[in-house]
């Protein structure tokens, strides 16, 4: 296992809301993200893929964000869900370019952690789990 103290590192995946863990499952698709979650009350977001990925990440400002690219991992389905909980705003789900997925955890205004802040690590090269402070 892997930790990474600086958001660059890979993820797996789900979505869960401070009041219920709510698990989002996607259609089975090779190389594709399986499910991922959100857990306000812990301040984690995890992720799943269906095969090996090693994500990069970066947090950007102006709104604040964290975009993960999955490079080999493709985005059937485009979603972008409310998260409505604790700090996340929204997480949206796209083809950032042929062959690489992006997924995008978008902060609430007045959020602002920096990469310091922010702990990677890898359960495996299918399971990913970001760590953010709380507010």
């Amino acid at each position: 296992m892997q930790q990474y103290k600086s958001l660059m590192g890979v993820m797996g995946a789900g979505l869960m809301t401070a009041a219920a863990i709510t698990t989002t499952a996607l259609p089975a698709h090779a190389n594709a993200i399986d499910a991922y979650q959100f857990d306000a009350s812990r301040g984690t977001f995890e992720f799943r893929t269906d095969t090996d990925v090693i994500p990069k990440a970066m947090l950007l400002q102006n709104p604040t964000r964290v975009v993960l690219d999955l490079p080999g991992i493709r985005v059937k389905n485009p979603r972008k869900e409310p998260s409505g909980n604790g700090p996340l705003k929204e997480i949206r789900l796209g083809q950032f370019e042929p062959g690489t997925a992006r997924i995008v955890l978008e902060f609430q205004a007045g959020y602002t952690p920096t990469a310091a802040q922010m702990n990677v690590r890898g359960v495996s090269y299918r399971n990913w789990i970001l760590k953010m402070p709380k507010r």
